[in-house]
């Protein structure tokens, strides 16, 4: 089916707003995908900061079984791990 009543000078001229205003957000859209690509491309690292640092052990419980610990002459002695009592409800 085709519109009763064509007018295409008049259409155009209704339709002008909308699409400058789409061109704007469209353009707008785009400068600030480049501003951010900019930003996540151009960082470097603080030449002045600090290494990080190295990953320490990761804590937790002790694991089970025959562990030594060195002492300060250098020879080992066993460690005692106690149980730890359960909490009574």
């Amino acid at each position: 089916m085709t519109a009763p009543d064509t007018n295409v000078k008049k259409q155009a001229k209704k339709h002008k707003a909308p699409l400058i205003g789409m061109a704007v957000a469209g353009g707008v859209a785009l400068v600030l995908l480049l501003w951010l690509g900019s930003q996540y491309v151009t960082v470097t690292p603080d030449e002045n900061a600090d290494p990080p640092a190295a990953a320490e052990e990761p804590a937790g419980l002790p694991a089970e079984g025959d562990v030594s610990a060195p002492t300060e002459d250098g020879t080992s002695t066993p460690q005692v791990i106690e149980e730890q009592p359960t909490p009574s409800d």
